[in-house]
């Protein structure tokens, strides 16, 4: 995705470089910022949710602005590419009982310059060393902050992460390169299992009560009206998230989720027919207010 100077061996990358410029941004004594380990982590909804609703924003490598393309994962701000890798990284932690949490994202070029006077002037952010606005690895739509883990230092590189700052071990870099797909997958786009929203068709399912782009409150009733008898089952998500499972499709296969955090959402429903077989996926993009 990008030119990176700093290169990872254990991706099957290479770097001509020593192991710490590696791991660093290449400008100067800014190159290595340094922030406060992530403490707490959010409410599992918050953690696992996603909104897909896409955003275009310009990042920085080594100085040099280019686009890229933006969604929301657990309330933080990411690369499309980056966001879907965590979320496949999330899921297969969480089958291991490990709850990895996302703690920062993408920074807009407004957020690392009020770092950056932070550090200058030491009356904000503890005066903590950031990267000259345009450097910060965080500026590049590939570095996040997670949640540390014995897990997540030895399953980071099967989904594409790896560490870059040597002192931080919650900073991690995404260097996949590809999409890997996942709830945020368009039809027209490659994706990586049939857990995609445009791998499976939609028509099956008919949302009720809710339309594209709307805003609710809290407690929504969530609903879908099968256009397929085959569909037998129906599970609602928001990203890894699971709002609520229904087998009433005389209901319309109701359920009714109070949502703990407002804020963009993207709501996906999963038709199942009798064998256990995942036969449709429809998404829709709401905003949860109070």
């Amino acid at each position: 995705m990008l030119a990176r100077k700093a290169v990872l061996a254990a991706l099957g990358l290479f770097c001509l470089l020593p192991i710490a410029a590696c791991a660093a941004d290449d400008s100067g004594d800014q190159s290595e910022e340094y922030e406060d380990e992530p403490v707490g982590e959010t409410n599992d909804e918050l953690r696992s949710a996603v909104s897909c609703k896409e955003k275009t924003a310009t990042a920085y490598d080594d100085g040099k602005p280019f686009s890229i393309t933006t969604i929301t994962v657990g309330g933080k701000l990411v690369s499309k590419p980056t966001g879907h890798a965590f979320l496949k990284m999330q899921a297969a932690a969480d089958k291991a009982g490990v709850r990895l949490s996302l703690t920062s994202g993408f920074r807009t070029m407004a957020e690392q310059q009020a770092l950056y006077r932070c550090y200058k002037t030491k009356k904000c952010n503890h005066g903590n060393l950031a990267a000259e606005p345009g450097y910060s690895n965080h500026q590049n739509g590939l570095a996040v902050d997670l949640s540390t883990s014995t897990w997540l230092a030895k399953n980071a590189k099967k989904y594409g992460f790896a560490r870059t700052v040597p002192s931080e071990s919650w900073h991690y870099e995404y260097f996949g390169g590809r999409d890997p797909g996942g709830p945020c997958t368009n039809a027209a786009q490659p994706s990586g299992d049939d857990t995609d929203v445009g791998e499976l068709a939609p028509e099956k399912l008919d949302w009720v009560g809710i339309t594209e782009d709307s805003t609710y409150a809290r407690q929504v009733p969530l609903k879908v009206k099968p256009v397929d008898a085959a569909v037998v089952k129906v599970i609602y998500r928001s990203g890894n998230f699971e709002l609520g499972t229904s087998t009433d499709a005389a209901g319309n296969f109701p359920v009714s989720y109070t949502f703990s955090a407002i804020g963009e959402r993207t709501l996906t429903a999963e038709g199942y027919d009798s064998t256990g077989k995942k036969i449709s996926v429809n998404a829709v993009d709401v905003t949860i207010t109070n």
